[in-house]
């Protein structure tokens, strides 16, 4: 497993959920959701003291097929805002 954290520019979706997605040039494809779930918004206190609010996400666990291979893949969903956060391959 690899961890990215890289924002997405381009997500193509049916409803709420992927079914494409754009990374590094690449278009990948959602073949299947493996699985979908909410992270709440919450709060914390950072060692000085400072304030960090993080806005409620959606997690997407898909399989995906790209024209370098395939794997797992996790999207994060933020607002308006896309991100790849994980790859098994």
């Amino acid at each position: 497993m690899k961890r990215y954290r890289e924002v997405l520019d381009e997500v193509e979706v049916d409803g709420d959920a992927p079914v494409a997605f754009r990374w590094r040039g690449l278009r990948h494809e959602v073949v299947q959701v493996l699985g979908h779930w909410h992270e709440d918004a919450g709060w914390w206190r950072r060692s000085g003291g400072a304030v960090l609010t993080v806005e409620r996400s959606d997690l997407w666990r898909v399989e995906v097929r790209a024209p370098s291979g395939g794997g797992i893949h996790e999207l994060v969903r933020r607002g308006d805002g896309w991100r790849l956060d994980r790859v098994w391959d």
